[in-house]
């Protein structure tokens, strides 16, 4: 029984392309096939989602369910004649495109820290995104299969295997030999090169020089021989599951934290298994690098103390909460005095400046992209009084945060 419904399991996953489960009449999950994972920041809130599904209660073999996170699933009951045996589930996925507004909503309507609405976007851009038609289709198709489970014969197909031995009649010369392992060598030595350049590009977060070694090596990752012969499509994305470490340690090696890079990683890792087609992974390479290159420009901290770093990072963090002098330095265990003088020294800038100018510039994202009362931009930022939002907004800007929409507008 396990073994059909496994294989029904199997069937849905790949028509889906969703995170497939098996649960059973007992709320456990026995069976489960999926390519997204959640960054580990994130556990927390999405761990236990699919058991909380409610999969039994209900009159419906098909059903839809949808969350605060904007998540949704589908469902389907599996009978043996008349004995429930469980809910083949498929899910999450998306009924709409991510935005930085959505993001923030669900952000606010669940109590998570605005320092997790990066990774948040980052993530739920790895998810499936499907219409209504789509997301019909794959209920239909999901009704087929349980409804069918009982008279289907789940019998393997005879599958045998045919072997060739092709030998060269004629014997190969050793010039030839000589003269392809040179060129082979030389060509491993200038496609090493090439990769390192790309890597001290994304190292220093010089998105011009990335861009200049892409034009004149547009084909670097083809020119990386097969590791699968017989399908080139696992080949590549093996090579861009390599791409992507390298990556990440390049842009770790140029100052850029962990906590940002692992959601950076998840994503593209998700991405790269996603990929059907060669035109498909070449785009993927282009974007990684380029991200990777941009994570680099916006948030490296290598030129900072260990002290300041730590400082830094923790605003970041907490942009959302109330921070002062006093609240950094006594999570961090550094001397308030030692903290303020050092803060300054390598920014330029005090703590309040500094944590205003990231406030803002959150801000000014929002005001750009989004249409949201004003109010409810400085809440999001980190500011609990919107006058002083103003204040700060205008001091900073020479303008209004009305003013500056206006004028974007």
């Amino acid at each position: 029984m396990l073994n059909k419904i496994e294989k029904l399991c199997r069937f849905a996953f790949q028509f889906s392309n969703m995170d497939t489960y098996f649960i059973d009449n007992k709320s456990n999950i026995n069976l489960e096939y999926g390519l997204s994972t959640s960054p580990e920041s994130l556990r927390p809130y999405f761990s236990m989602m699919v058991e909380h599904l409610n999969l039994y209660d209900y009159e419906f073999d098909v059903l839809f369910h949808s969350n605060s996170y904007k998540l949704n699933f589908i469902s389907a009951k599996i009978h043996d004649g008349k004995n429930f045996l469980g809910s083949v589930v498929v899910g999450p996925f998306l009924l709409e495109e991510p935005t930085i507004f959505m993001i923030e909503l669900i952000v606010t309507d669940n109590k998570m820290a605005i320092s997790l609405k990066n990774i948040m976007m980052e993530y739920y851009r790895t998810l499936p995104l499907m219409s209504t038609n789509m997301a019909n289709n794959t209920a239909e198709f999901l009704s087929y299969l349980v409804t069918t489970f009982d008279s289907y014969n789940f019998t393997d197909s005879k599958i045998g295997t045919l072997s060739y031995n092709i030998q060269s009649e004629n014997p190969i010369p050793f010039e030839l030999i000589r003269e392809n392992t040179e060129l082979a060598m030389e060509t491993i030595e200038e496609r090493y090169r090439k990769e390192n350049q790309m890597l001290n590009a994304v190292e220093s977060g010089n998105i011009e020089l990335y861009n200049s070694i892409l034009t004149e090596n547009k084909t670097i990752m083809n020119s990386v021989p097969d590791r699968v012969p017989n399908d080139p499509i696992r080949s590549i994305k093996n090579n861009g599951f390599v791409l992507n470490t390298l990556l990440r340690k390049a842009a770790e090696k140029g100052g850029v934290h962990p906590f940002y890079l692992d959601s950076l990683s998840s994503k593209f890792a998700v991405q790269i298994e996603k990929c059907s087609t060669l035109n498909q992974t070449a785009e993927l390479f282009k974007s990684m690098m380029y991200d990777y290159c941009d994570a680099v420009r916006k948030l490296s901290l290598k030129n900072y103390s260990s002290a300041i770093r730590k400082a830094i990072e923790y605003i970041r963090i907490n942009l959302n909460q109330e921070l002062s002098l006093d609240s950094i330095s006594g999570a961090l265990n550094l001397s308030s005095y030692e903290l303020s003088r050092k803060f300054k020294k390598e920014t330029g800038k005090n703590i309040t400046e500094y944590i205003n100018n990231r406030r803002i510039n959150e801000a000014i994202y929002i005001l750009e992209n989004e249409d949201i009362s004003i109010t409810d931009v400085a809440f999001i930022v980190g500011f609990n009084d919107v006058n002083y939002f103003t204040k700060v907004f205008k001091k900073i800007k020479g303008v209004t945060p009305s003013e500056y929409r206006k004028k974007k507008s």
